[in-house]
C-alpha cells in the first residue's frame, strides 16, 4: 500500500522540479523513506483490518451457508417430488390389481351364473320329462292293473262293501 504512492510521489516531485529548474534536473532516483508510525495507529489500523477481514470471512460465511441452504431445499423438493411419482405409480398399480380383481370375480360369478342357470335348465328338463313319461306310462289301465298286482299278493281283505274305506277305494278305481 505504501509503495503504490511512490509513483505519484515522484510524478509531482518532477512536475516541482521542472517547472522551478525548468528542466535543468534530471531524477535518476528517488528514495522515500517509509514513515514511522505511531504504535495506537498501527494497532488500531490492524484492528481494523481484523474486522474488515472478519466481515469478508462473515459475509462470505453468510452467503455459502445460504447456498448450502437453497441446496438442501432443491434435493428436499427434488427428493418430494420423486416420492410423489413413486407414491403416484404405486396408487395406480393397486388401481390396476384392484379393477383387474373385480373384473375377474365378474368373470368368475357369471360363469357360476351360467352354471346354476345350466344345471337348473337341466333339472326343469328332467323334471319335465319325467312328468311327460309319467302322463304317458300312468295310465287308467296302468294304474288298476299294478293295484291288482299288489293286491293279489295279499291273501285276506277285510271290507264291508262299498262304504268302507278300502270298498270305496276299489269301486273308484276299478269301477264296476
Amino acid at each position: 500500500m505504501f509503495l503504490d504512492i511512490v509513483d505519484h510521489v515522484k510524478k509531482n516531485v518532477e512536475k516541482s522540479i521542472s517547472r522551478l529548474g525548468q528542466n535543468g534536473i534530471e531524477i535518476l532516483n528517488l528514495v522515500i523513506p517509509k514513515p514511522e508510525i505511531p504504535a495506537d495507529i498501527a494497532k488500531n489500523y490492524k484492528q481494523v483490518k481484523v474486522q474488515w477481514t472478519e466481515q469478508l470471512v462473515a459475509t462470505q460465511q453468510q452467503k455459502t451457508e445460504r447456498i448450502k441452504k437453497e441446496t438442501q431445499l432443491i434435493k428436499a423438493v427434488a427428493d418430494a417430488e420423486r416420492q410423489k411419482a413413486v407414491l403416484e405409480i404405486t396408487i395406480q398399480e393397486r388401481i390396476i390389481e384392484k379393477e383387474g380383481a373385480k373384473n375377474v370375480s365378474i368373470i368368475n360369478n357369471e360363469i357360476k351364473k351360467e352354471a346354476e342357470n345350466n344345471e337348473a335348465d337341466i333339472f326343469k328338463y328332467k323334471l319335465e320329462k319325467e312328468a311327460e313319461a309319467n302322463n304317458a306310462l300312468y295310465t287308467e289301465k296302468y294304474i288298476k292293473l299294478n293295484l291288482a298286482k299288489s293286491l293279489s299278493n295279499n291273501t285276506k281283505f277285510y271290507f264291508s262293501g262299498q262304504q268302507s274305506e278300502l270298498g270305496g277305494l276299489f269301486h273308484r278305481i276299478l269301477g264296476n
